[in-house]
C-alpha cells in the first residue's frame, strides 16, 4: 500500500516540528518489513514527539532495535534524533543534547551534511531554552548556518533559501535575548523583503511583522512599532493563527500606549485583546491583558473595575496552573498565537516555568495592592502564595545552572573498527587513540563529579534558605501572637470609646506601622535600621497600652549612625524586648525601664537591650510556676536563626545575655548585647 512520506504541510504548523500523516502510517505499518518498517516507525516517533512522549519513545525504541538488527546507520541516527526531540519537548535539555550529538555523529559518518546542519540548529535551540543564548548563537551561526551556506559536490549551497532565512530568523530571537535587538531587526526586515519576493506563507509573514515591531519597541522606536502592528491588522484572516496573532498584537499595542501614558488607547487595546483571547481559550495572553487592566484601573482609583480584572487574571492563572498549559483546549497548542513558537516551539519545561513566573507577577501585584490599602488578611494570603510560587520556580530552575555539555564521541564506532583491523600498526594507533579517549573520559568524569558537588552545594544552600524561611515564619507567629494583637486593639478601642480620638489615631498608626513591618519582615531577610527603629518604637508604644504604669522606655541611637544606610536581620530585636517586658519589668513592684541602644564599634553595629527587671533567675522561677514558655521559645528560635545566618557570613553575629547585679550579687536587670557586622 502506498502512502505519502512527505511531512504534512499545515499552514499554521510549527516549522521545527516534523509531522506526518499518522493515520496513514499506522494503516500500512502491520504489512511492512525491514527498512520500510524502520522508516515508518521513525516517522511515527517524530510525529508524536511534540504531543505524546510515551508513544513517541515506544516507536523510537522499536525503530532503534530494528535498525541495530539491520545494521542500518541511517535508522539508528533517526532514532537518536527522535530521542533528542522527546527529551527536548519534555525539558530534559542535557539528555537532548547528548542524543542530538549521537545523531549528528552518525549522519556525519554517512555524509548527510544537510541533516548535520539541522541537528546543529536543534542543539542551538536546546541551548537557548536551557538559558545559554551565547552558546546558542555560536552553534547556530558558526555550525548550522555555516553548513547551509557550504556548497555540495555539485557546487550548490547545501541549504535552500528557506533553510537559511528561517534559521537566520530563529537566530534573531537569540540576539534579542542578549540585548542585540538592532541586529535582530535587520534580520527580520531582510526576511520580510525576501518573503514578499518569494510569496512566503501568510502566517509566517504575520509573525515577522510582529517580530519587527517588537525590535522597534526594544530599540525605543515606538512609532515604527505601532506602524508595523497596525499593518498586520490588514492581513486576511485565512486561519485561526492569524486571528490569534492580531489580538496578541493588540495586547502588545496596549503595552506601548501604556508606557506612553496614553491610558485610553491602552485600555481599548487591552480590552479588545482580553475579550477575544479569553473567549477563545488563549489563557496566557488573556491573563497578561487582564492583569494589566487591573493594574491600570487600580492606579486610576477605579476599584470595582480593578477588582473585576484582577479576578479574571486569577481565574485564568489558576486554569493555566491546573492544566500546565497556555491553552484551554489541547488542539490550540498547534496554532501560532504568540509568534516565536513558529520557529522555536515551547517545551513543557519552559511552559511550566513561564506559568509560575506569571503567577509570581500576579501574586506580587495583588500583595502590594492590599498592603497599600491596609487589608492585611488579603495581603498575607497573597504573600504566602508569592512565597510558594518563588519556591516552585527555584525548584524548576535550579538544575539549569548545572547544565554542561558532556558529549559522547566515537567510542562505539572505534570499538567496531578495532575488531575489523588486522594490521598491527593500525591496531597500535587505535589502542593509542583509545588510551587518549579513556583519559578524556576520566577528565569528563571528573567534570561530572565536580558538577555533582556544585549541585549538592546549591541544594544545601536552598535547604538553608528554606530553614531560614521556616524560622522567620515561626518568629512572625510569635511576634504577632493573638494576645498581643487583642490587647493592643482593645487598648485602641478604649480610646475610641472614651472619646480620645488623638490617642486612638496615634496608637492605630503605631499598630499599622508595626503590622507593615511584620509583613515586610516575613518576605525579606534584612531590613534597614531606620525601619527597624520605627517597628521597635511602635511595638513598645503598644506594649505601654497593655501595661500603662509598669514601665517607661527609651531608644538611643549613636549620632554617628545613619539608620537609612545600615541593614540588620529582620525580627532580631523584638523577642528580646518582649522578654524584657514580659519576664523582667512586668514582675517589678515599682515602675521599670527598658532601654534599647544602637552604637557603632568599628565595623560592628552594637544592639543593646537593657531592663531593670527581676533578673533571669527570678523570671525563670515565675515562669515555671505559670508553665509558660512562649518567650524562651522565641529566643531559642532566634538563636537557631542566628546560627543559620552565621553559616552564610564571613564575620559572625554574636549574641550575649547576662544579668546585671549589684555589689552583693542582687539582680538589677538583664542586658542583651548583639554584635552585627556591617
Amino acid at each position: 500500500m502506498f502512502v505519502s512520506m512527505q511531512p504534512i504541510a499545515f499552514t499554521q504548523a510549527f516549522i521545527d516540528v516534523e509531522w506526518y500523516d499518522t493515520d496513514s502510517l499506522l494503516r500500512v505499518l502491520p504489512d511492512q518489513q525491514g527498512i520500510e518498517k524502520l522508516n515508518t516507525m521513525n516517522r511515527l516517533s517524530a510525529s508524536f514527539s511534540f504531543e505524546n512522549a510515551v508513544i513517541s519513545k515506544s516507536y523510537a525504541d522499536q525503530a532503534m532495535a530494528l535498525a541495530i538488527s539491520l545494521n542500518n546507520k541511517a535508522g539508528i541516527a533517526a532514532a537518536n534524533h527522535n530521542y533528542g526531540r522527546i527529551c527536548f519537548y519534555e525539558g530534559g535539555y542535557p539528555r537532548a543534547l547528548n542524543f542530538y550529538q549521537e545523531a549528528l555523529n552518525q549522519y556525519e559518518s554517512l555524509g548527510n551534511m544537510r541533516m548535520v546542519a539541522k541537528l546543529y540548529y536543534k542543539m542551538a535551540a536546546t541551548h537557548y531554552f536551557a538559558g545559554n543564548p551565547e552558546k546558542s548563537i555560536e552553534i547556530g551561526v558558526n555550525k548550522s548556518l555555516g553548513l547551509y551556506r557550504t556548497a555540495d559536490k555539485n557546487g550548490k549551497p547545501l541549504g535552500t533559501l528557506l533553510d537559511t532565512v528561517r534559521l537566520s530568523s530563529a537566530l534573531g530571537l537569540l540576539y534579542r535575548t542578549i540585548g542585540r535587538s538592532d541586529t535582530a531587526l535587520l534580520i527580520y526586515l531582510r526576511y520580510l523583503e525576501t518573503g514578499q519576493q518569494h510569496n512566503f506563507e501568510l502566517t509566517d509573514m504575520m509573525v515577522h511583522y510582529g517580530l519587527v515591531a517588537g525590535c522597534y519597541t526594544e530599540t525605543g522606536n515606538n512609532d515604527s512599532a505601532i506602524a508595523y502592528f497596525r499593518k498586520s491588522f490588514d492581513f486576511e484572516e485565512i486561519n485561526i493563527s492569524i486571528k490569534a496573532l492580531k489580538h496578541e498584537y493588540m495586547r502588545r499595542l496596549g503595552e506601548i500606549y501604556y508606557s506612553q501614558s496614553e491610558k485610553d488607547s491602552a485600555a481599548l487595546y487591552f480590552t479588545k485583546a482580553y475579550e477575544w483571547l479569553a473567549f477563545q481559550g488563549y489563557l496566557r495572553q488573556s491573563q497578561m491583558a487582564a492583569l494589566k487592566l487591573g493594574q491600570m484601573y487600580s492606579k486610576d482609583g477605579r476599584m470595582p473595575e480593578a477588582m473585576l480584572y484582577f479576578g479574571h487574571s486569577e481565574n485564568l492563572l489558576n486554569e493555566m496552573l491546573s492544566r500546565n498549559s497556555y491553552y484551554r483546549y489541547d488542539s490550540m497548542k498547534y496554532t501560532v498565537s504568540y509568534g516565536t513558537e513558529l520557529y522555536l516551539p515551547f517545551s513543557k519545561k519552559q511552559v511550566r516555568e513561564t506559568i509560575v513566573r506569571l503567577s509570581i507577577n500576579h501574586y506580587n501585584m495583588l500583595y502590594n495592592y492590599y498592603i497599600e490599602r491596609d487589608e492585611l488578611r488579603s495581603a498575607m494570603h497573597y504573600l504566602q502564595a508569592l512565597s510558594s510560587a518563588k519556591d516552585t520556580l527555584s525548584i524548576l530552575t535550579r538544575n539549569r545552572e548545572a547544565i554542561e555539555i558532556q558529549m559522547k564521541y566515537e567510542a562505539d564506532r572505534k570499538d567496531n573498527e578495532i575488531l575489523s583491523l588486522g594490521q598491527s600498526n593500525e591496531l597500535k594507533e587505535l589502542r593509542l587513540y583509545r588510551t587518549r579517549w579513556l583519559l578524556g573520559s576520566m577528565a569528563g568524569l571528573a567534570i561530572v563529579i565536580a558538577l555533582f558537588l556544585v549541585i549538592i552545594t546549591r541544594q544545601n544552600k536552598i535547604k538553608l534558605s528554606h530553614q531560614t524561611l521556616i524560622l522567620r515564619q515561626k518568629l512572625l507567629r510569635l511576634r504577632m501572637n493573638p494576645h498581643f494583637i487583642f490587647n493592643a486593639l482593645s487598648g485602641i478601642q478604649s480610646f475610641i470609646v472614651g472619646e480620645e480620638p488623638d490617642k486612638a489615631s496615634f496608637y492605630l498608626s503605631k499598630f499599622s506601622t508595626l503590622v507593615r513591618s511584620v509583613l515586610h519582615s516575613s518576605e525579606n531577610e534584612y531590613i534597614t535600621l531606620e525601619n527597624e527603629l520605627k517597628a521597635i518604637d511602635s511595638y513598645l508604644s503598644l506594649q505601654k497600652i497593655r501595661y500603662p504604669y509598669k514601665f517607661d522606655y527609651s531608644i538611643d541611637v549613636d549620632p554617628s549612625i545613619e539608620p537609612e544606610y545600615l541593614n540588620i536581620p529582620t525580627m532580631l530585636a523584638q523577642p528580646f524586648i518582649e522578654n524584657a517586658i514580659e519576664h523582667g519589668v512586668k514582675n517589678l513592684k515599682t515602675k521599670g525601664k527598658v532601654t534599647v541602644r544602637f552604637r557603632l564599634n568599628n565595623s560592628l553595629l552594637i544592639l543593646e537591650i537593657e531592663d531593670n527587671g527581676v533578673g533571669r533567675k527570678k523570671a525563670a522561677e515565675l515562669l515555671s510556676k505559670n508553665d509558660k514558655d512562649h518567650e524562651s521559645m522565641a529566643i531559642d528560635i532566634t538563636r537557631e536563626r542566628l546560627d543559620l545566618l552565621n553559616n552564610k557570613l564571613k564575620q559572625k553575629i554574636n549574641l550575649d545575655i547576662r544579668d546585671i547585679c549589684d555589689e552583693t550579687g542582687q539582680p538589677l536587670g538583664t542586658l542583651v548585647t548583639i554584635e552585627i557586622p556591617q
